[in-house]
């Protein structure tokens, strides 16, 4: 395993990545799949509502 230094202001790399890249990246995994799971269960609840009350007017348009 390549032992590096810690970069100017003291972290550790992580990979060839600064710390804050590396978070950043992560940070944006999890927001995409937290809208992921989102639009999946408006999808399902719309359809459910379709279901229970057919016609009417729609307040999610999918």
């Amino acid at each position: 395993m390549d032992d590096r230094p810690p970069l100017s202001d003291g972290y550790d790399p992580v990979g060839r990545f600064h710390p804050y890249v590396a978070a950043g990246a992560v940070l944006l995994l999890d927001i995409l799949l937290i809208l992921l799971v989102l639009t999946g269960l408006t999808f399902v609840g719309d359809k459910i509502e379709d279901v229970i009350w057919p016609g009417g007017r729609e307040w999610v348009d999918l």
